[in-house]
């Protein structure tokens, strides 16, 4: 039987994304389920998030106190990085088969080395170590070929009703932000019977 599909909308540039990536990789390891990521580029959903403007202190407060609680380590960025060509790049690594590893070295980048994702010489590293055909990366990238499917999965999300990142759509329920493992685990196995007892 096929494993259970989890949506996950999400943003490089929000650092909870990057605790909820820990999450999930460990969920897809324990349960039958494949978490699919649906890039969503906040900055053009929301006006007023501001790229480049510094971290608040209000804000990395809670971003170390969900660290903390999940215990999942990670560098808090010093301003709001600019994610727009690191989520295009995740429709042409779901291409090649690559989108794993894509998000594993974007996220690693981000918050494990402190690199500005923004960057694109960051970004093209990322790709290469992630196994993406090169020349076919830096044009796609270059040329904004993933701009088109990068807004059609953010009115997606708006039509779904998604305001906050990430979020874990088990079936129609939206599960936005991040919970302890313990309890995501609960939620996942649910979800799993459930789509497998609607399918009998």
């Amino acid at each position: 039987m096929a494993p259970v599909v989890i949506p996950i909308y999400f943003d490089y540039a929000s650092s909870l994304c990057y605790i909820g990536w820990h999450i999930a990789a460990r969920l897809a390891a324990e349960l039958d389920v494949e978490m699919r990521w649906r890039p969503v580029h906040v900055a053009a959903q929301y006006p007023e998030w501001n790229q480049g403007a510094l971290v608040g202190g209000d804000t990395r407060a809670k971003i170390q106190r969900v660290s903390d609680e999940t215990g999942i380590e990670l560098q808090i960025p010093d301003r709001w990085l600019d994610s727009r060509a690191a989520l295009e790049g995740t429709l042409l690594a779901e291409e090649c088969g690559c989108a794993v590893a894509y998000h594993r070295e974007v996220f690693a980048a981000a918050y494990e080395r402190g690199d500005d994702i923004g960057d694109r010489s960051v970004l093209v590293r990322a790709a290469t170590v992630a196994g993406l055909p090169m020349g076919r990366f830096m044009e796609f990238v270059a040329t904004r070929r993933g701009a088109q499917g990068l807004a059609k999965v953010r009115e997606e999300a708006r039509q779904l009703g998604i305001v906050g990142y990430p979020t874990f759509l088990l079936g129609e329920f939206p599960l936005t932000g991040i919970q302890s493992y313990e309890t995501m685990k609960l939620l996942v196995m649910r979800h799993i019977e459930r789509t497998r007892d609607r399918l009998h």
